[in-house]
């Protein structure tokens, strides 16, 4: 059976046909929808799935899409420009309701209205604590629900925090910062389990700066969550570490598999001829969770900013904004480690055309 892809690139959203059958991804005959700027996240609505938000990234300017499969169509519903610049992750809550953009351009939290496929602005929040954070530029990066549905974490590049906000709250305040080791780069995190309505037990941050995933326990309060740190552990192999490929390195995107045994990372920027996902078993041990890499497979290009896991679990999808491949599909085994060879893939000169932004896609997804 075909599942649908949304892809985008600076200038492009497009929506493409996966047939793991053939096994191919085409966009020839679905969509390529032009579009100022740089759309390089997307937010579903979780009560509204034919709605989609997303940004400009190189302005201050946010969109609600309405999407329509059957007629490979995309429609711009609402356009606001009262929101921070450089916004680069979008996140809601559990009834779609509340939607707050992270900056990092702006070291700023944008919280929206999104009530029934709605776009209104209602404030911005500094993710910069005046005195905490003096010295510091805040780089927020991406606001993560917790399983329960009332609490944001938000990732701080800049300031290396944490920081919670309480979405049960009229105003949404910021009710706990947790610091994390200097210079690690908090970027992106997944919650752990992540299904169901019950707390979560543990926060994986993956560290761009470091390219390290740093594992917290949690406890809740009746008004926060507390971080304890528990593990760290380099998205490269052992013996990496001090190798030349890696000097410059940033890590790019984490997830969970839906049965939480197993984490991805992206490994970017890095002097070898294609760059890698890593690998890492999630073990639940008597003496606590912890994470175990078991390898690291190349995406056939360079740059993987974002990718995300497949609805059914069995592949990723890879964005590449550099190299020979633009998207390439990776088969989950099993036992949860990838297939060397991809499924099927896109060409980068398929899509990146010379004159215009030749940065390759940013951001993959399968939709329903």
């Amino acid at each position: 059976m075909s599942r649908r892809l949304l892809i985008a690139r600076p200038g492009h959203i497009y929506l493409a046909t996966y047939k793991p059958a053939s096994p191919t991804i085409t966009i020839t005959i679905d969509l390529d929808l032009p579009i100022a700027g740089n759309p390089s996240w997307f937010a579903v609505s979780p009560t509204h799935p034919n709605f989609l938000y997303t940004f400009d990234e190189n302005a201050a300017t946010t969109f609600l899409y309405e999407l329509d499969l059957a007629a490979n169509t995309l429609t711009k519903v609402a356009e606001r420009k009262d929101g921070s610049e450089g916004v680069c992750h979008l996140g809601l809550s559990k009834d779609g309701g509340i939607m707050i953009g992270s900056s990092w351009a702006s070291g700023t939290m944008d919280v929206w209205n999104t009530k029934n496929g709605s776009l209104e602005f209602i404030k911005t929040i500094p993710s910069k604590d005046p005195v905490a954070d003096a010295g510091r530029v805040a780089r927020a990066h991406q606001a993560v629900l917790d399983p329960t549905g009332r609490f944001f974490v938000v990732n701080d590049l800049g300031t290396d925090s944490l920081l919670v906000l309480d979405s049960a709250a009229a105003d949404v305040p910021i009710v706990n910062r947790i610091r994390v080791l200097d210079g690690s780069g908090p970027r992106h995190g997944v919650f752990y389990p992540s299904g169901g309505d019950s707390p979560a037990t543990h926060y994986m941050l993956l560290c761009e700066k470091s390219n390290r995933v740093i594992v917290f326990a949690l406890k809740y309060t009746d008004k926060d969550i507390e971080f304890t740190t528990v593990g760290s552990y380099s998205t490269f192999m052992p013996g990496d570490s001090a190798a030349e490929r890696i000097a410059g390195a940033a890590a790019g995107e984490i997830a969970l598999s839906g049965d939480g045994k197993h984490a991805y990372t992206s490994n970017r920027l890095t002097s070898s001829p294609t760059e890698t996902i890593a690998h890492f078993r999630v073990l639940q041990e008597e003496e606590g969770l912890s994470l175990q890499l078991v390898g690291e497979t190349s995406t056939g290009g360079k740059h993987p900013r974002m990718f995300s896991i497949s609805r059914d679990g069995g592949e990723l999808f890879v964005g590449n904004q550099e190299g020979e491949w633009a998207v390439v599909v990776l088969k989950r085994r099993d036992d949860g480690t990838l297939d060397d060879k991809p499924l099927a893939g896109i060409r980068m000169d398929e899509i990146v055309k010379p004159g215009g932004d030749e940065r390759g896609p940013m951001f993959v997804l399968e939709v329903v």
